[in-house]
């Protein structure tokens, strides 16, 4: 789930994290997920979330990176993960129209029950850059995962970001202007249409003279008390 969030309030980040191992010895044990806020991005900029970034989103209240213990999952199960995201008035938002969009990056360690090698899943934003191009390849005859390098870093294999957004939503009060222009535009090209074809729309012509007349009255209205 990647939720929008309106500056200074708390939304709720919601994934699976699952066993896909099945066999005998598949039940994953001391499964923790460190869960980072590691990018920030509009259409206009882009940046990484560091020390220096000024009121970053916090996970849990707990800063930008929160560690969660998962335990003891068994094969082909499915576990939610709940995480709040509190933001404040002045954490960096984009504008009306270039919404900001926060990268997270996850990295799962377990064993398996029985043995005590660990075993590590990272996502994107876990890597560099150049590390990145090293162990992604879209080119023709290629794996597209370099797994020998991957392992190289101390890696087993990839699982994927997740990302929510912080914008201030649009007011309302010019969508509200624009219509009533539209209407009052709309109103006096129908009225002078009308009127410039006598005899052709008597309803419309009779109700339009009628309104002139009351329009004329309240004119005339202020004029008889000032002369009074």
């Amino acid at each position: 789930m990647t939720p929008v969030i309106r500056p200074g309030e708390v939304a709720e980040v919601s994934f699976n994290v699952s066993n896909p191992y099945d066999g005998p010895n598949s039940t994953m044990v001391n499964a923790t997920l460190v869960v980072g806020v590691y990018w920030y991005a509009t259409q206009d900029t882009d940046e990484p979330v560091t020390e220096d970034f000024p009121d970053p989103p916090s996970v849990n209240g707990n800063g930008t990176e929160e560690t969660v213990q998962l335990g003891r999952i068994v094969a082909n199960y499915t576990m939610r993960v709940n995480l709040s995201i509190e933001t404040t008035k002045d954490t960096p938002h984009g504008s009306y129209f270039s919404q900001s969009t926060y990268f997270l990056r996850f990295s799962l360690s377990f064993q398996f029950e029985g043995n005590s090698t660990v075993v590590v899943l990272k996502s994107r934003g876990c890597f560099t850059g150049a590390e990145w191009d090293s162990i992604v390849s879209f080119d023709s005859g290629e794996p597209l995962v370099n797994r020998t390098y991957l392992k190289t870093l101390g890696v087993e294999g990839l699982i994927p970001d997740s990302s929510f957004g912080i914008k201030v939503p649009i007011p309302r009060w010019p969508l509200g202007l624009l219509v009533f222009a539209c209407v009052a535009l709309c109103s006096l090209a129908l009225y002078y249409f009308v009127l410039d074809n006598p005899g052709k729309y008597p309803r419309l012509e009779k109700r339009f003279y009628y309104l002139r007349g009351k329009l004329s009255e309240l004119r005339r209205k202020p004029e008889d008390r000032r002369s009074k």
